[in-house]
């Protein structure tokens, strides 16, 4: 290895399969690799005859702020209960339904985004995915974080937008404010002469209820919003997964492009569909699934992760090789940067160790740390300024969760410690996540899952944490504190007294050998021998250790109170000066914050 110009090479280094190979040809070894990864789905071209295209219905998307009504609004338009009891009081996954309007009987497609910033990746993708996004701002409370949040969303993925200024019913209501502060934060609403288009609502009585529907009619039909629905695989989203009971693995699958029929097969990421059933938002069987239809699909052989494109395959077998190719690419890219990952982990704690033992030896030479500090810094820069990286293993009961998950707590931290997502995934924790997270040192995050308990005794000897949530605000909480926990400890000194060295003597030991004695005058506090003590010269610290004798009048101390005469005799070589002061001292731990 070293030969072939390969350094910091150890017996245990992993290599990816790419430099093995490289080796073996450079020693004449024929390599045979596997390179049937390229059959794979893509999206149909637009075509060519505009004939082909045909109106669909818009996808809207409701946002706001967690406490503006956008869970009210959403209930009034499809006239039916948000199902209670979830953990944390919000809507936890996105779901989809179909209404026509009262007035001019148009079919619009709802997505129901979680209105929460820990649901960051979730609304940008159902702002992604729509044709008008409707922003509700609460009319007492205005313009609030996730309110600029969606602004910022809406405005990235090119989508117009329609306010509702909910809860105009209150008494303390002041839409005209909800309307400034929009301007304010770059919105170009109608009533200033942009094209935005605000609607006055109270989602509690109905009131601008209608109205706003039909905005959202008119702002969509500007738009012209046309697919190709006939001679076409079918296109379309996978907006969330789930294992039922009876049903197994169903997703919502939200139509883009074609028609979708019972029999259809589909492939979505690394799993694949021979469409068993279809089901609507009322649990009604559906037959034929056109554009900006969203249906409850059954019959996938894994769950597919929420955010995924599905595309019709021609086949089984066509479906099956393409998840085949899929899979081994993502494999390769998994191993490699695992492989990286493991391989600068030992390089690190080789460079750690060779740190330490190089510190050791000048310490047995008799040098202070100061003194090593100054010889040789790069000892010590790298460990004062180097990025910690605390990896996390993230295990949920939906994609929509782990995948919220994982964006919610990438990345937390500061420039001293940070976190990194090893990997998200759908079920409880297994045997295979507990060798990775040994092996990566991470923290097993169980969210809405039951761990088994011979899990937990695996992880328990292996000694691998997993921790267990029903509420993300509690996840995101516990994993500030962990990283709060993994940064560097940092300490004040605090000196409890000091004696000044007056001169330096020496006395006769029991074995009639001679030690050095420093004369000394307790200047403030009361100097202890069980003190840590530092000697400073010159403004200078030059030893940090313990006191070897304390003296007073020939007799052996354990204090010395203030303005006293004593003797001191410090432990290790150090020579001793007049004018040298001993400070008693006590590091004290300062509480770390992110």
């Amino acid at each position: 290895m070293k030969d072939l110009g390969f350094e910091n090479m150890t017996n245990d280094y992993i290599l990816d399969s790419e430099t093995a190979a490289l080796i073996a040809d450079e020693y004449g070894f024929d390599v045979n690799t596997n390179d049937d990864t390229g059959a794979d789905l893509f999206p149909s071209p637009e075509p060519t005859d505009p004939k082909l295209l045909k109106p669909r219905a818009p996808i809207v998307t409701i946002m706001g702020h967690v406490d503006h009504g956008k869970t009210t609004v959403l209930d009034y338009l499809r006239k039916s209960s948000i199902v209670k009891g979830e953990h944390g009081g919000i809507t936890q996954h996105i779901g989809a339904f179909v209404v026509k309007t009262p007035v001019s009987k148009k079919t619009i497609t709802f997505l129901d985004t979680p209105g929460h910033a820990a649901f960051l990746n979730m609304r940008e993708r159902g702002a992604n995915i729509t044709d008008v996004v409707v922003l509700v701002v609460a009319a007492e409370d205005s313009v609030m974080p996730q309110t600029k949040e969606a602004i910022r969303h809406a405005r990235n993925a090119g989508v117009p937008m329609v306010v509702a200024i909910n809860k105009c019913d209150k008494e303390e209501a002041n839409p005209d404010k909800v309307v400034a502060d929009l301007s304010a934060n770059g919105v170009e609403v109608e009533d200033y002469g942009g094209d935005v288009p605000t609607v006055r609502i109270s989602a509690k009585t109905g009131m601008g209820m209608e109205e706003l529907e039909e905005t959202i009619v008119a702002v969509a039909e500007l738009q012209d919003i046309k697919t190709q629905e006939d001679k076409v695989p079918v296109e379309g989203w996978v907006l969330e997964s789930q294992v039922k009971k009876g049903l197994g693995n169903v997703a919502t699958f939200l139509v883009i492009k074609g028609k979708l029929k019972p029999g259809a097969v589909l492939v979505a990421g690394q799993t694949w569909c021979k469409v068993r059933a279809m089901k609507d938002e009322f649990g009604k069987p559906v037959k034929v699934a056109g554009p900006s239809t969203p249906v409850e699909i059954s019959g996938w052989k894994d769950i597919p992760d929420a955010g995924e494109m599905a595309l019709e395959a021609s086949s089984e077998a066509l479906a099956k090789k393409v998840i085949s190719n899929r899979e081994k690419r993502k494999l390769l890219l998994e191993e490699a940067s695992q492989i990286e990952q493991m391989n600068k982990q030992m390089l690190e704690k080789m460079e750690a160790s060779r740190r330490e033992e190089k510190i050791q030896e000048y310490q047995l030479e008799g040098l202070t740390m100061d003194e090593i500090r100054e010889l040789e810094p790069e000892l010590f820069d790298d460990e004062e300024t180097k990025l910690l990286e605390v990896p996390f293993i993230i295990k949920a009961d939906v994609s929509g969760s782990a995948e919220a998950i994982s964006q919610s707590i990438s990345g937390l931290g500061n420039d001293e410690v940070q976190s990194t997502v090893l990997y998200e995934e759908v079920g409880p924790p297994t045997e295979s996540d507990i060798e990775r997270a040994k092996l990566s040192n991470a923290q097993i995050l169980a969210f809405n899952v039951k761990v088994p308990k011979d899990i937990i005794n695996l992880a328990s000897l292996n000694g691998v944490e997993i921790k267990e949530f029903k509420v993300i605000y509690h996840l995101i909480e516990d994993v500030m504190g962990y990283l709060t926990s993994k940064l560097p400890k940092k300490y004040e000194t605090k000196i409890h007294s000091s004696a000044s060295v007056k001169q330096i003597f020496e006395i006769s030991l029991r074995n009639k050998s001679k030690m050095k004695i420093a004369g000394c005058r307790v200047v403030n506090g009361t100097f202890k021998r069980s003190a840590t003590v530092r000697l400073i010269r010159n403004g200078k610290e030059i030893y940090r250790g313990r006191v070897r004798q304390l003296k007073h009048e020939k007799e052996d101390v354990s204090e010395v109170t203030n303005g006293v005469e004593c003797g001191v005799a410090l432990d290790g070589n150090v020579e001793l000066q007049v004018g040298d002061v001993i400070e008693a001292i006590e590091e004290i731990e300062i509480q770390r914050h992110l």
